[in-house]
Formats: C-alpha cells, sequence, structure tokens
C-alpha cells in the first residue's frame, strides 16, 4: 500500500481510519481488480451490480424509497456472502 503523501512540512498527512465494515466488500473487491456499476438496465430503473473475472456477486434492484447509500451498503452485504459461499445474489434474472 502506498505511504500517505507528506504535508508541505514534510511530516505525512494524517490519515482518518475507516470505520468498521465502511463499504469493505467493496473496497475489497475493487482492489482486486473487480468492479461495481449502478444505473439503469433494460426496465429497471436502477441496478446496482459487481463482479470481477470469476464471479458475478450480485445484481441488486433499487427497492421502492431506499437511498443509493442504502443500496451501496445492500450491494457490500451481498457481495460479502458471495463471496463466502460462491452463491450470486441475483435479482435481476428470474430463477
Amino acid at each position: 500500500m502506498a505511504k500517505p503523501k507528506a504535508h508541505r512540512s514534510g511530516r505525512p498527512k494524517k490519515v482518518a481510519p475507516k470505520p468498521p465494515g465502511h463499504l469493505q466488500n467493496i473496497e475489497w473487491l475493487i482492489a482486486g481488480r473487480g468492479a461495481i456499476h449502478i444505473g439503469c438496465v433494460a426496465s429497471i430503473d436502477c441496478v446496482a451490480s459487481a463482479a470481477d473475472e470469476h464471479m458475478c456477486y450480485a445484481m441488486l434492484a433499487r427497492r421502492d424509497g431506499e437511498s443509493l447509500l442504502a443500496l451501496l451498503a445492500r450491494l457490500d452485504r451481498s457481495i460479502g456472502l458471495a463471496s463466502e459461499t460462491s452463491e450470486p445474489i441475483d435479482e435481476i434474472n428470474g430463477p
């Protein structure tokens, strides 16, 4: 991991620690060269998906009244569950 850039005084900048569980699964996925996507897909107003070259972890439909932050938190939890079980979370495609 890269060192924090130094302040003009030459001292390293302080980096605030992240709270535990703060979208850590999304960070894990992106650090491993995976990706998340959020946007419209066909007739669905808002879809959040997460995948890497090995697996599609989740495809979630935004719920009525659900904030974008809540959708991201749900995506993060779904990535964690799918990575443990090797079963994708799919709310988009039928059974």
